[in-house]
C-alpha cells in the first residue's frame, strides 16, 4: 500500500476504536498489529489529524472528515460486495479494504444512491451520511429498499433489518424473516401482509420499513 492508504488504515482503525469507546493508544496499536504502520500515529498527529491527550487520541476537524470518508468509502464496499456480489462477510472485509482506497467520490456516491443510501454496513456498523443521503439523490435506481416501498406481488431477497429492538428482532428472525429469505408481498394496507415460505405475516409499517431487500 500506499503512505497515504497506510494513513487511512491508521484512521480508520482509531474511527472504530472511538465508536467502541477504547482510544487508548495501547489499544490503537495492539488493533493496528503492524509494527510499520503503528509508527505513522506520531507522524500522523505532526499532520494535525490527531490530537493525543495523555495516553488517549481524538481526531482534530481535518482527521475527523478524513476517517469519516475513509470508513464510509470502507462500509459501502462492504455492503455492495455483500449485497451486490454476494460475498460472505467474513470474505469481504479484506475486499472491501483493498477497494476503498480506489474508490472516488462520484463512485462512492454512486454505490450509496445505487444501494439505497444503507445505514449500516453487514456487521450493523454505522456508514457515515454523504451528500449523496442528505439530497437523497436518485439519479441511480436502487437495488436495495424498504419493505414499505414494495408493491402488492413483488418480491424481494431480504438483505438486513435495520432495528436496534432487539426483541423485535428475535421475534422476526423466529418467523423467518432473516437475511436470506425471500418473500413476497401480498397487502400494503391498512397492514404489511408478506408471504415467508408457506407462512403469511402481517407487519406495520414501522417494522416494514426496517426490513431492506433486493428485488427478485
Amino acid at each position: 500500500m500506499t503512505r497515504q492508504q497506510d494513513i487511512e488504515e491508521v484512521l480508520g482503525i482509531i474511527w472504530e476504536a472511538e465508536e467502541h469507546g477504547n482510544t487508548s493508544i495501547d489499544n490503537i496499536k495492539t488493533e493496528i498489529k503492524n509494527k510499520s504502520i503503528s509508527d505513522l500515529i506520531e507522524e500522523i498527529e505532526k499532520n494535525g489529524l490527531i490530537v493525543s491527550a495523555g495516553q488517549k487520541l481524538s481526531f482534530s476537524t481535518k482527521g475527523r472528515e478524513l476517517a469519516k470518508d475513509v470508513i464510509r468509502r470502507q462500509r459501502l464496499a462492504e455492503r455492495l460486495l455483500y449485497d451486490v456480489l454476494e460475498v460472505p462477510p467474513t470474505e469481504s472485509d479484506s475486499q472491501a479494504c483493498a477497494f476503498e482506497h480506489i474508490i472516488s467520490k462520484e463512485v462512492e456516491e454512486s454505490i450509496c444512491t445505487l444501494l439505497g443510501h444503507p445505514r449500516q454496513c453487514p456487521h450493523g456498523s454505522v456508514v457515515p451520511e454523504g451528500d449523496c443521503c442528505r439530497r437523497a439523490a436518485t439519479s441511480f435506481p436502487s437495488i436495495v429498499s424498504s419493505l414499505d416501498t414494495f408493491k402488492v406481488g413483488e418480491k424481494g431477497k431480504i438483505l438486513y433489518v435495520l432495528t436496534k429492538d432487539h426483541p423485535q428482532l428475535h421475534k422476526l428472525m423466529s418467523l423467518g424473516v432473516m437475511p436470506g429469505t425471500v418473500i413476497k408481498v401480498h397487502q400494503i394496507f391498512p397492514s404489511y401482509v408478506i408471504q415467508v415460505s408457506e407462512t403469511q405475516l402481517a407487519l406495520e409499517k414501522e417494522v416494514a420499513k426496517s426490513i431492506y431487500l433486493k428485488k427478485v
